[in-house]
């Protein structure tokens, strides 16, 4: 078994930049993972797990962003590393591409 990325489209740089709040994350389900969208505080995207470790709430819905990181009070994580609190969320890699903005969601797969 090798472990690999798959690349799925979440849409338009130009209309995710619009859509994702600067204040509050967006939810997706990409291949069967709850994602959220983050806007980081130089105005770029973080992708991230949507389930936090400690409480098992979704971040989605009560994750507060503050400046490149995600509240959950009394926790909080960093955008770009996922890391906060002793433990962490899984952070998904984002490209940027002429036809959009695509996730990196990690597979295993046979060689």
């Amino acid at each position: 078994f090798r472990r690999k990325i798959k690349w799925h489209r979440v849409g338009y740089k130009t209309d995710l930049l619009l859509e994702v709040s600067p204040f509050k994350p967006k939810a997706f389900l990409i291949s069967g993972k709850n994602l959220i969208i983050c806007k980081t505080e130089n105005g770029l995207l973080s992708a991230l797990a949507n389930k936090c470790p400690h409480h098992g709430k979704k971040l989605s819905d009560d994750g507060v962003k503050t400046k490149d990181h995600l509240r959950l009070s009394p926790i909080s994580f960093d955008l770009e590393t996922g890391l906060g609190c002793g433990t962490g969320v899984d952070v998904f890699d984002l490209e940027y591409r002429k036809d959009g903005v695509y996730v990196g969601i990690p597979q295993w797969s046979f060689l």
